[in-house]
């Protein structure tokens, strides 16, 4: 079995090294040196850590979705979302926006924001300060009648339970309180959950699944290679990208708040074992 590793990111410790910059529709790479970090690969694209106040150009992704979660301060998105003019949501920390593949959107922040990003490649951008990227000659339009997702994370969490004594055996409705579906994402779903104890082992066979550790702390066993499943200590402000196709499970004496951006569909087993190889897997 071919090594698959998950990357496991302390967030906190990337933003810390971050300063912020002042963006202008034809800032450059060199120039947003050091108030941007790549995190990590994740399915066709990047995680990426941001610091940026200003105007930042048009862009779009044509391959996916892009996730942007705000960490802290203030933007406005602008998004092309039909045959009328860009529509503007505002942004602050505790919420996440997903721009749906194919549309053209640029940020503003006057004081600043702190943001991650999962953004696909490739893309399209425009380098010039423009009320709408479509009067552009040589830009075609991006997706019409498309709205994002605006999700208050924030407001979500205070929804939602504890689950104490979690088990692998556990079903949705036990689960009922503690866990929220937040919107649609490429091909499956952001959700957050609650829970202490264990939860059960999964795959997700399409693609990488990508973890965000919001409050609390976790164990994340995962099957890297031939040799018994790893674990790694997870705390809050740290992501992990678990590899498309491998096993996981994640277990929590305390406690522990997730996000997670899982692609369907998913394979589960609902046992308390050791390793889920030594059993027939199920869809789930």
């Amino acid at each position: 079995m071919e090594s698959r590793t998950p990357s496991i990111i302390d967030l906190n410790a990337e933003l810390a090294k971050l300063t912020m910059f002042r963006r202008t529709p034809r800032s450059t790479r060199a120039d947003t040196k050091g108030s941007v970090a790549r995190l990590a690969s994740y399915r066709d694209g990047l995680l990426l850590a941001i610091k940026a106040s200003g105007t930042d150009h048009w862009e779009r992704h044509l391959t996916g979705d892009e996730l942007v979660h705000i960490l802290d301060g203030t933007a406005t998105l602008e998004i092309v979302c039909d045959d009328g003019p860009p529509k503007s949501f505002a942004l602050r920390a505790g919420m996440i926006a997903v721009i749906p593949q194919g549309a053209w959107h640029r940020a503003l922040s006057a004081e600043g924001k702190t943001e991650m990003t999962a953004t696909p490649f490739p893309g399209d951008h425009i380098e010039r300060d423009v009320d709408d990227p479509r009067s552009i000659d040589g830009k075609p339009a991006g997706a019409m009648a498309v709205t994002p997702s605006i999700i208050d994370l924030t407001a979500e969490l205070a929804k939602l339970a504890m689950f104490r004594g979690r088990t692998p055996q556990s079903t949705m409705p036990d689960r009922k309180g503690s866990a929220a579906r937040l919107a649609s994402y490429r091909d499956g779903a952001l959700t957050t959950t609650r829970f202490a104890g264990k939860g059960h082992w999964e795959s997700h066979p399409a693609a990488d699944e990508l973890i965000h550790v919001l409050d609390g702390t976790a164990t994340l066993e995962i099957v890297c290679d031939d040799g018994p499943p790893k674990s790694f200590a997870l705390r809050a402000g740290m992501i992990a990208v678990n590899p498309q196709g491998t096993w996981h499970r994640f277990h929590s004496s305390e406690g522990v708040t997730l996000m997670t951006a899982t692609p369907f569909p998913s394979e589960v087993i609902e046992l308390d074992i050791e390793d889920p190889r030594t059993v027939e897997r199920r869809p789930a």
